[in-house]
């Protein structure tokens, strides 16, 4: 059996990740306009324009950097999403059918269904894990929760299949993450984890 995957943390070391590649970027574009602002400015009544000039190696340390910058990120979020993805084994096996507005959970041969006005309330155990097997019965929604980083789409006539661990005890808020209509802003669920 595979260990469970904590999805917030998963989730959260990857957007770390990026965060700090896009903040050692903005840094070094920032240097860069102060540098050329500094070097390049005006002094006076300008001459006749240079002629172009290459710098061939910079240029080409420049796109492999790009392109290590590009495949490390890339690389670390098929890492993050396959370990994810990977199916576990669970006792515990939840159907989950969206509709527009609602949602439809079927545990255990019992049913909770929720609409725009009484969004449903689904118990679940902490500390193992859940299968969702879930589908759309019209339109492209998206099971969403916030508090565990997690998101995946509903299609009509297809099963999506996934695992969630819920470590911590509590209340988890769930929304529909895909525009499916006039109440879309009313379709949500609770998730309560005991």
């Amino acid at each position: 059996m595979l260990a469970a995957v904590d999805t917030r943390d998963e989730f959260g070391g990857l957007a770390s990740l990026y965060l700090w590649v896009i903040s050692i970027a903005v840094a070094v574009v920032a240097l860069l306009v102060v540098f050329a602002l500094v070097r390049y400015r005006s002094r006076g009544v300008a001459g006749p324009a240079r002629g172009r000039s290459e710098a061939n190696i910079v240029e080409s340390l420049y796109a492999l950097g790009l392109a290590a910058i590009a495949v490390i990120l890339i690389g670390a979020t098929f890492h993050v999403e396959n370990k994810v993805d990977r199916r576990r084994q669970a006792k515990v096996h939840v159907e989950v059918t969206a509709f527009q507005w609602g949602w439809r959970f079927s545990l255990d041969g019992k049913q909770t269904i929720g609409d725009s006005d009484r969004p449903p309330v689904l118990r679940l155990p902490a500390k193992q894990p859940i299968e969702f097997i879930l589908t759309s019965r019209d339109v492209i929604h998206s099971f969403w929760v916030p508090g565990e980083r997690f998101k995946r789409d509903a299609f009509p006539g297809r099963m999506t299949r996934f695992t969630l661990t819920f470590d911590e005890p509590g209340v988890y808020r769930g929304h529909c993450a895909e525009f499916c209509g006039l109440l879309h802003s009313d379709m949500d669920f609770t998730l309560v984890i005991r």
